[in-house]
């Protein structure tokens, strides 16, 4: 993300550190559902823009793109365009096999403040109603 920076990629930032981390126990499924959603259109925005047809417009406006930093380039390489994407990928892979893992475990829908609350829990472990 540092070699793509611009514009595209600040919502990543914001979203972690000013709604995901400030969560008690972890974030909802609307906030995962929104991160993959996004990341999709990212990855099409940024594959629509290496296309051919776009190529003159990019290298047209590179002094305007370098300028507003919109976080597209255009990249002749395809090694050079995964690379490029690959932030992406690998997000949208965390995030289903997140959602994989919370399927798992039952904790897709709700979150764990929904079923007890820590207050709840503690006393639960401390009247050992847990332990079988």
């Amino acid at each position: 993300m540092f070699q793509n920076a611009g514009f595209i990629s600040l919502m990543y930032p914001f979203s972690m550190f000013g709604y995901a981390l400030l969560e008690e126990s972890r974030p909802r499924k609307a906030y995962w559902d929104f991160i993959r959603s996004y990341t999709i259109f990212v990855m099409i925005s940024k594959f629509v823009c290496t296309l051919n047809i776009f190529g003159p417009y990019m290298k047209e406006n590179a002094t305007l793109m370098g300028y507003l930093k919109p976080g597209y380039h255009d990249y002749e390489n395809v090694t050079d365009r995964m690379i490029y994407m690959s932030p992406e990928i690998l997000i949208t892979a965390l995030i289903m096999l997140n959602e994989i893992r919370l399927k798992l475990y039952g904790l897709y829908y709700v979150i764990e403040m929904d079923i007890e609350t820590i207050n709840d829990g503690v006393q639960r472990h401390l009247s050992h109603g847990d332990l079988e």
